[in-house]
């Protein structure tokens, strides 16, 4: 499922699958014209070389729109990269709507060569007039497709809509992390077995964890008879030979054939060691499929770029962290999943490791908490954050930890240069969580 959203993600799959179609429509429309006659449809009452004419104007434009397209594309990454940070790059490469521009032009354009080819002159001329009246169709479409790609691209860059997009995307994975109702298949960590033959899975490159396939390790673990316990999660960094699981057998002791047994598990051993290091994808860089970090990084990253001495805008910076408080808020009253995976049996066969919601919080405002002491309205709008939390969730422990978060920023705040206005106000909005919330 990981590799298969990377595919959907790149900016190569949509354009590569019209191509494709285009290619095979140009075909069968053209099949369909050499059955029926040249003259079956008289669609545009052109000649050979009217088609010719037309057809090459097509190519050639739709391949110039898709060049222009694409240096539009360059240049917005790259100011996008300096203004808001490099990790916002992939979310306007999986956009779908600038791959859908870009498979158009471009799939127009080789559909059009491909019907200008079969055009003769002469005493068996052809020109197959359904397919070139679709070419002149797709031209259209393509002129369609641009007037949307320049107004698609100019609001994408828009803070409002760049920090909106991240935060559907955030609340989509935290709501999947942190679901509302409790997986029958998950367990408390007390339920995990002691016991067996252990080995160390090896990460097997360097790089970061990008996903961690729990459902094939609990297939895996289950064939082999063994458990499988992981010690990263996505978003961990990893160097080649680091220890990212403990994969255990069960040897059976009282076996009659006591050295065939010992051989027989340590067999197992192995393959589910493979197993394990194989579902355990490593790249070079992080991803958002199973990274809520990650997500949550890209809108920590606008905000303190914002706030940076060369931009200095507060405003964008408060968007940002409005964006990840609604992205947060819904799962505020949630427990963390058991971390042990059992079975159709019920026997536990995976415990895997993951980040508590409280600390992706507390990270969070931690992250952005020494930008309040040049601007107040940052930390006020920070303990607005930690106060919309704290109503949501009635769980004492991460209650605590985002009260101990807001008197930090508080904390931070008295030692800089503010004035003693803008200190008051900072303390009387962390005086005001304990009452607001109790």
């Amino acid at each position: 499922a990981y590799w298969l959203a990377r595919i959907r993600d790149s900016f190569w799959f949509v354009p590569a699958v019209l191509i494709a179609l285009a290619l095979a429509l140009a075909e069968a429309l053209v099949a369909v014209d050499l059955s029926a006659g040249w003259d079956w449809l008289p669609l545009l009452g052109v000649g050979p070389d009217g088609a010719r004419g037309l057809l090459a104007a097509i190519a050639t434009s739709m391949l110039s729109a898709a060049a222009t397209m694409f240096s539009i594309t360059i240049a917005v990454l790259a100011l996008t990269s300096s203004a808001y940070g490099p990790r916002l790059v992939q979310n306007f490469m999986a956009d779908r709507g600038n791959q859908l521009v870009l498979a158009v032009l471009v799939s127009s354009s080789l559909y059009s060569l491909m019907v200008l080819r079969r055009i003769r002159s002469g005493s068996e001329a052809f020109v197959p007039e359904l397919a070139v009246t679709v070419g002149l169709a797709l031209a259209l479409v393509g002129v369609c497709v641009l007037i949307y790609f320049i107004h698609h691209i100019s609001a994408g860059i828009q803070i409002a809509n760049l920090a909106g997009g991240v935060r559907r995307e955030l609340a989509g994975r935290l709501a999947d992390q942190y679901p509302a109702t409790a997986d029958a298949r998950r367990r408390p960590a007390d339920s995990w077995p002691s016991g067996g033959v252990a080995r160390e899975a090896l990460a097997d490159a360097d790089g970061y964890v990008t996903s961690v396939a729990l459902d094939d390790l609990v297939s895996a673990a289950t064939r082999h008879e063994g458990r499988v316990d992981v010690l990263v999660h996505p978003g961990t960094f990893v160097c080649r030979g680091d220890v990212i699981a403990l994969v255990t057998v069960e040897a059976d002791a009282e076996h009659d054939d006591a050295e065939r047994e010992r051989a027989t598990a340590e067999e197992r051993l192995e393959q589910l060691c493979r197993a394990t290091v194989g579902r355990v994808s490593i790249g070079d860089q992080r991803t958002p499929y199973q990274d809520v970090e990650h997500l949550a990084r890209q809108l920590v990253d606008v905000a303190a770029r914002s706030l940076s001495p060369g931009v200095n805008d507060p405003y964008t910076a408060l968007n940002a962290i409005d964006a990840l408080s609604a992205a947060i808020a819904p799962t505020a009253a949630r427990p963390d999943p058991h971390p042990v995976l059992v079975d159709d049996d019920g026997v536990a066969r995976t415990r895997a490791s993951s980040r508590a919601w409280i600390e992706l919080v507390v990270d969070t405002i931690d992250t952005l908490r020494g930008y309040a002491s040049t601007q107040p309205v940052v930390g006020e709008r920070l303990l607005d954050c930690a106060g919309r939390l704290l109503r949501r969730t009635t769980d004492l422990e991460r209650r605590a930890a985002l009260l101990a978060a807001a008197d930090r920023v508080v904390e931070g705040a008295d030692t800089s240069a503010l004035l003693p206005h803008d200190l008051e106000r900072l303390k009387a909005a962390r005086n005001a969580l304990e009452r607001r919330t109790s």
